[in-house]
């Protein structure tokens, strides 16, 4: 016992009195990295005087490359990030958002032809209606993300943007935002700011941080240029017949919506597609497998995911607007409900990856990869093939049902 407790202290004091080395290598590293950065935004037109102002400031923020880099305990799902992103407050607060800026809603909307709702969707999902814009040192949160490999490219473009920023607009340049760079009222990241922001209100300034005019304008344009199709709405949730032919979904099929309609398909809201909607290319999205909600997504999905990548988003935002207008329930889930934890999905992952099924490392995260894997392992063993996980499958692949 004496020689384990030995042992033990020995760890205990070398990891104590290693730890401040180990952090002064990766300050030499990141102070490494500031220099041969300072060298490359010089080149890409940023001035001596500003870098000088800005890089010796930059501090390495350990936390933001964790909420960049950690993994859930739980798999993202559809009836978890929908509830919380469509709660009853901000569907209050969007109303009232509505009316408060009719106006210059208005204006925006006649200039650009974005609907009204689909601004203050988005408005509310990024920022709470403005409510909640960041609150980290946007110089130290880019640096930081610019310094670490994962996403070091991306980052580093984004950093020279803000810089850029900083030297041609200071009065409108935050100093705030989110950890991972985005700022004002709808989250614009630098490159975005400098390709899209405008001037919505005349005064000389691109402010998306204090001026909801220029933010209206500044993310209306960016979905104009993105290619909004003014008449058309984001997409529909549907229903299914008994007999549907599952096949059709997994093939990645894009087909009109009057060819999606002769498979059996209907809109749950309506009692038939609209004639305007017919000759429209949907798409299938079904984010919780057959038995959850099933919406066929029109091309304006598509440019809502140019804002945000993930599907949840774009459905998040397209039924927010809709609901603020009268036109949809929010979808609450099922009273049994339960997600899946990230190590239940790894393990699934590893199991198709035995039976060759997919191919690479596990993640634990339901992409397309994972997901077709899944779709193949239900038709081999005559399982509807609609690429979601269930507990069921996760018995017949061998991986234990882990408990809350």
């Amino acid at each position: 016992m004496k020689n384990i407790l030995k042992s033990i202290c020995y760890y205990i004091f070398a990891f104590l009195f290693l730890l401040p080395f180990a952090r002064a290598g990766e300050n030499s590293d990141f102070n490494s990295w500031k220099k041969d950065f300072y060298q490359q935004a010089l080149k890409s037109g940023i001035s001596k005087k500003i870098l000088d102002q800005t890089v010796p400031k930059m501090k390495l923020l350990e936390r933001v490359i964790q909420l960049d880099t950690q993994k859930p305990e739980f798999v993202l799902n559809f009836y978890d990030y929908t509830n919380r992103r469509l709660s009853h407050d901000r569907l209050t607060n969007g109303k009232q958002m509505l009316n408060k800026y009719k106006t210059w809603l208005s204006k925006v909307e006649e200039k650009y032809g974005i609907p009204r709702a689909y601004l203050v969707a988005l408005w509310g999902m990024e920022t709470n209606y403005g409510t909640f814009m960041g609150s980290v040192n946007m110089l130290d949160s880019l640096a930081s993300l610019a310094y670490h490999p994962r996403r070091r490219k991306f980052f580093t473009g984004e950093l020279i943007a803000y810089l850029k920023i900083l030297e041609n607009e200071p009065s409108v340049a935050p100093k705030v935002g989110s950890w991972d760079g985005g700022f004002g009222n709808f989250q614009f990241m630098p490159t975005t700011f400098l390709a899209y922001a405008v001037d919505g209100d005349g005064n000389g300034r691109r402010d998306i941080v204090n001026n909801m005019p220029d933010a209206f304008a500044s993310a209306a344009n960016y979905l104009h240029q993105m290619g909004w199709r003014k008449e058309e709405p984001w997409g529909r949730e549907i229903t299914v017949p008994q007999n549907f032919e599952w096949h059709h979904v997994h093939k990645h099929e894009s087909k009109t919506v009057s060819d999606w309609e002769k498979l059996g398909i209907k809109p749950k809201h309506l009692s038939q597609f609209p004639e305007t909607e017919k000759n429209i290319i949907a798409q299938w999205h079904m984010p919780m497998g057959k038995d959850g909600p099933l919406f066929l997504t029109y091309p304006n999905f598509k440019i809502i995911m140019r804002w945000n990548k993930l599907s949840l988003y774009a459905i998040s935002v397209g039924m927010l607007a809709d609901i603020m207008e009268g036109r949809y329930e929010p979808i609450k889930s099922p009273d049994d409900f339960r997600a899946f934890r990230t190590t239940e999905i790894i393990c699934l992952q590893e199991k198709l990856a035995e039976k060759g099924y997919i191919s690479g490392g596990a993640d634990g995260l339901i992409g397309p990869k994972t997901r077709a894997g899944i779709s193949a392992f239900q038709r081999d063993n005559d399982l509807i093939p609609d690429a979601y996980p269930d507990f069921e499958l996760l018995r017949k692949v061998g991986c234990k049902n882990e408990t809350n």
